[in-house]
């Protein structure tokens, strides 16, 4: 793997193009929406709109840069680029933390029940999928598939045990939903503090990612401590992870389309895919949360992102799983 060059000047120049960026499509979808609110005679109700579209576009920021850089933290420690913390399973450990915790607990420890859910999934995953030190990709993804479904079933019990009227509510959030009829900002700034401690952190992890890349027995070699580097990255990600599913439910596929768009258009180079990721996961879950409200013009309901991510998602997946296959035959 052949990497450029990369200049302080270079580098710092892509953070602040990806920051335009995504602040340009953040304040458009601030003034786009079903309804013009830029006719309404009464400021209050421009106000109002205005306020909960802000917390949206926060929400989806925060929660859009920390899943995409928690899917191109364990692509590249797992050296697998079908790893996702939704395919992975790591979304739904955090779910049924959060949900175990909001049946006792306050709003403001879901994030560390989310955390301790996605924690445990990660230490199983790696558990069982590791063979003599090594991760076997299939057997990776056979896991997570197999996880998901015992979660999902655990999930189901649960709902099927509390209060029938919140039953709906809890269903929906599972669908991962960006609310903005119930802000929860101490939240929100609590994601958004992580995922920017995650940049740095894996800004940081940049060089030990791209020789890890190569080969653990390589990178080894040539200095990079593995086995500290893998328990560190697992950390970070199943942290962003946890807290952003205590804000928003499951969202899928996030850390699966974002990093590879970015790896398609701008190499392996982790040194600038991190802060591409950033910049670039806010602003699509930013566009996909714009898209709802657009689509609540049409039918007079807000589908829940997660709805649409999924359906963008399952179609990649498949079409990386068999690109993945292809280039396995073709090395026969």
């Amino acid at each position: 793997m052949t990497l450029r060059p990369l200049t302080a000047r270079s580098y710092i120049l892509t953070v602040l193009l990806w920051m335009f960026v995504w602040a340009v499509v953040s304040a458009g979808a601030l003034a786009v929406g079903a309804e013009n609110i830029w006719k309404w005679q009464s400021w209050e109700q421009v106000h109002n709109v205005l306020g909960l579209r802000l917390y949206s576009v926060l929400s989806a920021s925060a929660v859009g840069a920390a899943l995409a850089l928690a899917g191109l933290a364990l692509q590249a420690l797992l050296r697998n680029p079908l790893a996702d913390p939704y395919v992975l399973g790591v979304s739904g450990g955090a779910s049924l933390g959060v949900i175990l915790s909001s049946l006792w607990l306050t709003v403001i420890a879901a994030p560390l029940f989310g955390f301790i859910g996605a924690l445990v999934t990660v230490g199983i995953i790696y558990a069982v999928a590791q063979r003599r030190g090594r991760l076997e990709p299939y057997t990776l993804l056979l896991t997570g598939v197999i996880v998901n479904a015992f979660y999902a079933a655990a999930i189901m019990l649960v709902n099927s045990l509390v209060d029938p009227a919140r039953r709906g509510d809890i269903a929906y959030w599972m669908m991962g939903s960006i609310n903005t009829f119930d802000p929860q900002w101490k939240i929100v700034i609590i994601v958004g503090a992580l995922a920017t401690a995650a940049c740095i952190a894996f800004a940081l992890f940049a060089k030990g990612f791209n020789l890890v890349a190569v080969g653990e027995d390589t990178a080894g070699a040539l200095g990079v401590r593995v086995g500290r580097l893998r328990v560190v990255t697992l950390i970070i990600a199943s942290l962003v992870t946890g807290a952003s599913v205590a804000l928003v439910g499951p969202i899928g596929f996030v850390g699966l389309i974002c990093p590879h768009l970015l790896r398609l258009a701008f190499g392996p180079d982790h040194r600038r895919l991190v802060p591409a990721t950033f910049f670039f996961g806010a602003t699509f879950l930013v566009l996909a949360d714009l898209a709802t409200r657009l689509l609540e013009g049409i039918g007079g309901q807000t589908p829940p992102v997660g709805v649409l991510t999924a359906m963008a998602g399952v179609p990649f997946f498949v079409y990386l799983l068999r690109a993945r296959w292809r280039k396995a035959a073709e090395l026969r």
